[in-house]
């Protein structure tokens, strides 16, 4: 009796199971439910919100210190460099311009590529996050000379160069460095006082701003490109100039609002076409504040006049360098318009300095914008 019993038993059982039912008294292991959708959705969900707070952590993590490894890298790189060249007598005392020390240098750094200052964006990315206060975007096209880096006094450009691991590098040197003991701690530890340097160990690829993959050695980089007296100014020219039509009913006619009878050669302005080239928060010069410029680079103790004619003077080349701006005979655009189709310039080269004005439609001047 009692095996028929048991034989009942299990055969309840089996069928149970078979039906997908559950039997209270037997725990085989099929007493919990499998997790429903909604279960692990919330838990991939749950996956997800932790890894969207942690991953960018710890790439960024991971980022700062292969950053600061390549940046400590560069830095021995670069002390080594300098104090073999000191040793070797070729830091100080052999070149008058970064182009002729760049000839010496890339003999002690493995260099790939070099860029004039013109066409620096070849070796750097186009532009750079400075920070500080406030968050700045610089065009690395208007670091052409070392002003621009920071160094007013050294009266050189800049280059640009590219080495084998990828650094990309922004470089003036100082052809009046001090020649120091190669065997004396600061000769051991190189001079490279001697150069000023905007550097980033991730080249191109972003996020190019400075504290992260951008270094600054002996350079700092400003929203002002360069001052001037009280004014900030463009690092370089605006040359050659993009004509605009300004004429009566064009879309650009605010950069000449004269009228057609007024200004005949408003269909090819290229007066016009440097005050837009200046933007919204730039401005040409007034003809007084290009006179300023004349009587600084031609130090003159009389200021000259905002129209004045002065002959028989010689422009300081350190000056002009200091403020990139051309001698050669060149014109420069203020921001004054005379006359019918005319505005005022001032003229620059090596014996003079005296304003006019000309015709708009002439291609020939150039440009710097004020602040």
């Amino acid at each position: 009796m009692a095996k028929n019993k048991h034989k009942n038993y299990l055969a309840r059982t089996a069928f149970t199971l078979a039906e997908g039912g559950r039997n209270p008294h037997l725990n085989l292991g099929f007493g919990r439910s499998a997790f429903t959708l909604a279960e692990v959705l919330i838990t991939l969900s749950i996956i997800g919100i932790v890894a969207a707070l942690t991953i960018p952590s710890m790439i960024e993590n991971h980022n700062d210190k292969a950053w600061k490894t390549a940046k400590d890298l560069w830095d021995k790189k670069l002390v080594e460099a300098t104090r073999q060249m000191n040793i070797d007598g070729v830091m100080t005392g052999v070149a008058s311009t970064t182009e002729d020390y760049m000839n010496y240098f890339k003999k002690y750094v493995k260099v790939i590529k070099t860029c004039e200052n013109d066409k620096l964006e070849n070796c750097y990315a186009p532009k750079f996050v400075q920070t500080g206060d406030k968050e700045t975007e610089v065009e690395v096209s208007s670091l052409t000379t070392a002003n621009s880096l920071g160094q007013k006094d050294w009266g050189t450009n800049t280059m640009g160069f590219v080495i084998a691991d990828g650094t990309t590098v922004v470089m003036a040197y100082n052809p009046n460095c001090s020649s120091v003991d190669p065997f004396s701690s600061e000769g051991q530890n190189g001079q490279v006082g001697c150069m000023s340097m905007l550097i980033d160990v991730n080249g191109k690829k972003g996020p190019n701003r400075v504290g992260d993959d951008i270094q600054l050695k002996n350079a700092t980089i400003s929203d002002c490109d360069m001052k001037f007296q009280d004014k900030c100014i463009a690092a370089s020219d605006i040359y050659p100039i993009t004509s605009i039509n300004t004429c009566e009913g064009s879309p650009d006619h605010e950069y000449d609002e004269r009228s057609d009878s007024e200004n005949t050669s408003c269909s090819t302005n290229y007066w016009a076409g440097a005050k837009k080239a200046c933007g919204d928060d730039m401005r040409l010069p007034t003809m007084q504040e290009l006179a300023d410029v004349a009587t600084y680079i031609y130090k003159q103790d009389n200021p000259i006049g905002a129209q004045e004619t002065r002959s028989n003077i010689t422009p300081d080349a350190t000056r002009a360098a200091e403020l990139n701006w051309s001698t050669n005979g060149w014109y420069y655009w203020s921001s004054a318009s005379e006359g019918t189709s005319n505005a005022c310039e001032r003229y620059f080269d090596s014996s003079s300095s005296l304003w006019s004005n000309y015709n708009v439609d002439d291609s020939s001047h150039r440009a710097r914008c004020f602040k």
